[in-house]
């Protein structure tokens, strides 16, 4: 059985969903600070 192209797309998928993660992170971040700001604004 080929079980390098195995590991290959397990190492893809993983690659992938870590860096779907981390975008979704840093917009998260960002959606955070806007909402301290007009919040901020508000008072």
């Amino acid at each position: 059985m080929n079980y390098e192209y195995m590991f290959g797309a397990y190492s893809v998928a993983w690659v992938v969903i870590f860096g779907y993660m981390f975008i979704i992170g840093k917009k998260h971040s960002k959606l955070q600070k806007e909402i301290e700001f007009l919040k901020q604004l508000e008072k």
